[in-house]
């Protein structure tokens, strides 16, 4: 693991004590079980995973357990990390981000 991801990875750590860290690819991605977060004034917790570089056509992605009815728009399953997830159409959350920037960024889509 290259030292940037070491260190994005342990602020996440910080923020999500449960975060892990997955490889996809090869490349890092943090798992984020049961991450609490509130969406159309609704408290969610379910896990998340977050992947910090170029996939499906978006700079990076935050991939979601479920879909969240009503919020973002254009929800589509992905087979990631040997597990099933769900993503909205949301893009244009840059690679360069602190990871825990382009977390809320990505969080954005569905508040």
């Amino acid at each position: 693991m290259s030292d940037v991801a070491s260190k994005e990875y342990a602020n996440l750590k910080v923020m999500h004590a449960d975060a892990v860290l997955l490889k996809e690819g090869g490349q890092p991605v943090a798992l984020l079980p049961g991450f609490g977060f509130t969406a159309g004034d609704q408290p969610f917790k379910m896990d998340l995973l977050l992947v910090p570089f170029a996939h499906s056509g978006y700079v990076t992605r935050l991939f979601f357990e479920r879909q969240i009815q009503g919020r973002a728009g254009n929800w589509n399953q992905h087979r990631v990390v040997e597990r099933n997830w769900w993503a909205p159409s949301w893009n244009h959350v840059p690679a360069s981000m602190r990871w825990t920037q382009m977390l809320s960024a990505h969080l954005r889509a569905v508040a």
